[in-house]
């Protein structure tokens, strides 16, 4: 062989080294390139597949509390237990086997108290469970409207549109009495502040510092007008009427709900109400439970609105007519009528004790 010929071989085997070289490379790239691809791939439906469980999650609609049925066992303990007072107030009633409304229609019946004379609706906090009676026939609200009348101007204070430390002027607000009004100005000097107007409307049920309030709001009429913030009843009566004082047990219970819901906004306002009227309304029987009460009575009314603090707390709404023989021209609470409040107000408490603590 000439040494040309060798020289043009060996540049021939070095020349296809090098493309078997290349193509070994190549194709290893590619194959790296398709597990990549691959991987990937799985990766991305992996992730899909698991973003699209946790939509489905997001949007699947929790379960409803369903009410919790005590035994007959636990419910007979209870009964057993709370006896003595049953017997002791005359209030014994079949509270293990009749449900809420039942039970207050045994109790207006032995009374000699007519169904339409009482209203009130009731809701367990814990399971949402509500009874009710008479829950959109109109009734005289009082000095219950107070309350949702304080929770607005809480909401203003909550805006920052009022202070709290403010003393706002008194002696041209608009009064229900007089007398009243006068003794507010010579005690205040004409001037007081928010927390003055909660406490005196709250624990006392005043009138002109709950006058005072609703200037806050632009007038007692707009402050109606905003009842509606925290409810409408499912009746024709949507809220609470300026013209007449009507309202609704289903109205109300709304509003407690709404107050309930927001102790922490609220908690000056619980303080006052849980400060009121010890011993009566719905505390007259029941003396070991922090209860927060808002009553009203004019002529004909006597009511209270309560949240409840049982073991598993509780809303109701209690809205009476001419209980003890009072008449749209009374001007003084009836003691007989006082004592059937208290007394509907342990029915009430007794059955949810037995039923649902």
């Amino acid at each position: 062989m000439s040494k040309k010929y060798i020289t043009n071989a060996v540049a021939v085997i070095s020349s296809l080294c090098l493309i078997g070289l290349f193509i070994f490379f190549a194709i290893e790239w590619k194959m790296a390139y398709e597990k990549q691809s691959r991987i990937n791939a799985e990766s991305t439906s992996s992730a899909s597949h698991q973003g699209q469980k946790e939509k489905e999650a997001a949007i699947e609609k929790p379960e409803e509390t369903k009410p919790v049925q005590k035994s007959p066992e636990e419910k007979q303990k209870v009964m057993e237990a709370d006896g003595p007072t049953m017997d002791a107030l005359g209030l014994r009633y079949d509270y293990a086997n009749l449900d809420l409304t039942q039970v207050v229609q045994a109790y207006l019946a032995e009374a000699g108290i007519e169904q339409s004379q009482i209203a009130f609706s009731y809701k367990d906090l814990t399971t949402g469970q509500t009874f009710a009676m008479n829950d959109t026939q109109p009734m005289t609200a009082g000095s219950t409207y107070k309350l949702p009348l304080n929770m607005l101007v809480v909401d203003e204070v909550a805006e920052g549109k009022l202070s709290m430390e403010e003393r706002f002027d008194i002696t041209q607000t608009h009064f229900e009495y007089q007398g009243e009004h006068d003794n507010y100005v010579a005690a205040f000097n004409g001037a007081m502040s928010i927390p003055d107007m909660q406490e005196y409307s709250l624990v006392y049920s005043e009138n002109t510092p709950a006058y005072a309030l609703a200037e806050r709001l632009g007038g007692m009429d707009k402050a109606y007008e905003m009842f509606s913030r925290y409810g409408q009843s499912k009746g024709d009566l949507k809220t609470i009427s300026r013209e007449n004082n009507k309202t609704t047990t289903d109205y109300y219970i709304q509003v407690l709900e709404y107050l309930s819901k927001n102790q922490e906004k609220y908690k000056d306002i619980l303080y006052y109400i849980g400060e009121s009227f010890p011993g009566e309304y719905y505390k007259r029987y029941l003396r070991d439970i922090t209860i927060y009460q808002k009553p009203g009575y004019v002529r004909e009314a006597l009511n209270v609105d309560a949240l409840v603090m049982e073991e598993k707390p509780y809303i109701v709404a209690l809205y009476t007519a001419y209980l003890g023989g009072s008449t749209e021209s009374s001007d003084e609470i009836s003691g007989l009528g006082i004592e059937q409040v208290g007394q509907l107000a342990y029915v009430i408490n007794e059955w949810h004790r037995v039923n649902k603590n």
